[in-house]
């Protein structure tokens, strides 16, 4: 079986953790059940869970990370595998990643937020102290500014660097999330939503088990007073329209729909 990469955002950890069949079977244990997966998440992403940790999903993370079905990166352990593809460049090629990483958020996001990185002599300043000053922007930029997000873009770029592979990235609805994503090049965005079609293709998840999932998730939606999913029609110009969610979700299980590189649903010509 040909290994899988995949990246866990905050977000989706967070959802996923709470779309459950009882306290003991949650969406996100059967995720994490797929054949043939090896899950990845930033350091960031587990001080963001552990900030508001809504239904123990911070201890959930750790129980997770502890046993090594998700490998938790940090910004060091990143720098370690540039300095081994890059060598001397390696600050210079995490302050790029980084930068990529915030363009593709918002524009102007680096310049505004990472004032100490923009200084450095990249050439010159130690591993160590390029660190340093990097932690100390994160701090001043605090709480609640999708530091998650960003750190998430750079591991996501160095795994595409090392691995040369496809890499899965399991995250939000948000559309301007995924599309920057896809922006940094070659990803593959799962939603929650089409995370059900991959617990049936990968996760052997047949329609009647995933049942009690599916309708947790469309309580959540409702919860929300979302009644429908934007997908694209089978023409050239992929016209979204609005199809009620319970519709979609038996579509999805027909083989009536796929799945796009933005995470989003299509139907099949």
């Amino acid at each position: 079986m040909t290994q899988k990469y995949a990246l866990l955002d905050t977000d989706f950890i967070s959802k996923t953790h709470q779309i459950r069949k009882d306290d003991e079977n949650k969406m996100i244990d059967r995720i994490m059940e797929m054949q043939g997966y090896r899950f990845y998440c930033h350091e960031q992403i587990k001080i963001e869970l552990a900030r508001h940790n809504m239904g123990n999903v911070s201890e959930w993370l750790n129980a997770k990370i502890l046993e090594g079905t998700i490998h938790c990166a940090s910004d060091k352990e990143i720098m370690d595998e540039l300095h081994t593809i890059y060598s001397d460049s390696a600050e210079a090629m995490y302050a790029n990643m980084l930068r990529n990483g915030c363009e593709a958020y918002r524009k102007g996001y680096f310049e505004e937020n990472f004032k100490r990185l923009q200084e450095l002599d990249y050439l010159t300043i130690s591993k160590e102290s390029f660190l340093q000053e990097l932690e100390t922007d994160c701090c001043e930029i605090g709480a609640g500014k999708n530091l998650g997000e960003l750190k998430s873009y750079v591991l996501l770029q160095v795994l595409s660097t090392k691995l040369g592979e496809q890499i899965y990235v399991f995250c939000s609805d948000d559309k301007n999330a995924r599309n920057g994503i896809v922006s940094l090049g070659g990803a593959r965005c799962i939603s929650i939503l089409t995370a059900f079609m991959r617990l049936s293709k990968d996760g052997n998840l047949s329609k009647k088990d995933a049942e009690p999932y599916i309708q947790a998730y469309l309580d959540e939606c409702r919860k929300h007073k979302q009644i429908a999913f934007k997908v694209h029609d089978a023409s050239k110009q992929m016209r979204m329209c609005k199809v009620p969610c319970e519709q979609v979700i038996e579509e999805m299980y027909a083989g009536k729909l796929e799945v796009l590189q933005n995470g989003n649903l299509r139907y099949k010509k």
